[in-house]
Formats: C-alpha cells, structure tokens, sequence
C-alpha cells in the first residue's frame, strides 16, 4: 500500500504540484489516463487522486464515465482513501451518496475559501461551472457559494484546484477555449495571472500541507 495512482482527464489537467510534492517526499505514483480507456484493476492502495475534468460528472454520454465512477467505489471498497480535486470531488461526492448539478455561481479564478481548518482557509484557484451536495456520510469543511470542500472517513473532496501551478496556468491562459469560458464568468486574462503572481506562492504552501495531512506524511 505504498502507491499512489492519480487519475486524469485531460491533457492540460495534469498533477502539477502534487506530482513535485509526491516525488520530494518518497511517495511512489502512477498516471493514468481515463479518457484512454486505461483504468487498471481495483486494488488496495495507498490512495487514489481523482483530478479534473471539463466533463460534467452527472453527463451520462461521456464514455469513460460509468467505468471511473464504479473504478472510485470498488477501490474504496477495498480501503483506498480518494482525494478528489474539482470534477474528482463531484464524482466522490456522486460515489458517496450526494450530488451534482449546474453551479448557481461559476467560479474561475482566484478564490477566498473560508474553513475552521488551516489547511483549507486561504485563496484557492477556482475553475468550475457545477456544484456538489454533500454526502450525508461527510462534514462539509468549507463553502461559500457552494461546498468547497468536505470529509467523508478517510475520504477528501475540494471544489478548488491545489495543484496549479504558473506554467498550467499560463497555458490555460493562452487556449482561446479556456479565455472564452473565463470572459464568460466575467474574467480577463491580465487579472487572472496578476492574481496568480499574488496568491500562488502562499497556495502552493498550503497545498503542501494539505497533501501532508491527507497522504500522512
């Protein structure tokens, strides 16, 4: 149970400080690809990190779907805590018992999240258009316009990404897609990355205390 397996969804959504944190730290990882189709068999594992996703987690047509959402359950079946990062979140949730839907409020950019846990209070980079219910197993941690994040056991969703860093950031900033969906939330391109200069330093920090407290190191 000394691995790692981080699920992701697309090519511009990768681990990013999470990767550098798990190999500073001796924690053996492996990527996997679930749009590809690559999901290994469930097995006990030191955790299992679900990232994000432009899909939506309640959109049946999406192919890979079904097969990821029973690959979370049967794994935490067999006693793999799930950190579970914007879309990874929305599917534990889903997986838990609670659910997903259109967000009232789209959130893209920097964020104050509130928590009573130091881990979780602070900015936060946001990029979302949907919103969880909580589970009724778990304890919300965090919300504002919606949750932000909660606990289940062992089990740690969060709505906002921990693992960004400038270089993702700068690339999302320079994909028409992702300036369309920012312009459309009411952002621009300059304030986001004035805004990273600003608040990353200090949410890097915090990620890695996050990443601490889950991952037990």
């Amino acid at each position: 149970m000394t691995d790692v397996l981080v699920l992701q969804h697309q090519e511009d959504a990768g681990p990013g400080n999470l990767g550098t944190w798990l190999n500073d730290h001796g924690v053996g990882w492996e990527l996997v690809d679930v749009s590809a189709g690559l999901l290994p068999t469930p097995r006990r594992r030191r955790a299992l990190v679900v990232l994000g996703s432009r899909e939506a987690a309640y959109d049946e047509t999406i192919g890979w779907l079904a097969g990821e959402r029973e690959f979370v359950r049967a794994s935490m079946a067999l006693g793999t805590p799930v950190f579970g990062i914007c879309f990874g979140a929305q599917l534990l949730a889903q997986v838990l018992g609670g659910e997903v839907r259109r967000a009232a409020a789209i959130e893209r950019g920097w964020t104050a999240v509130g928590s009573p846990e130091a881990d979780l209070d602070g900015t936060w980079f946001e990029w979302h258009g949907d919103e969880i219910t909580a589970p009724p197993t778990a304890t919300v941690l965090a919300a504002g316009s919606c949750v932000q994040a909660f606990r289940s056991g062992p089990h740690l969703g969060v709505q906002f990404h921990p693992e960004v860093t400038q270089e993702q950031l700068e690339r999302w900033m320079d994909s028409d897609r992702r300036l369309k969906l920012l312009a459309e939330a009411g952002g621009e391109r300059a304030t986001l990355l004035a805004d990273t200069a600003k608040h990353l330093p200090d949410a890097t920090e915090a990620a890695g205390r996050l990443y601490a407290r889950f991952f037990r190191v």
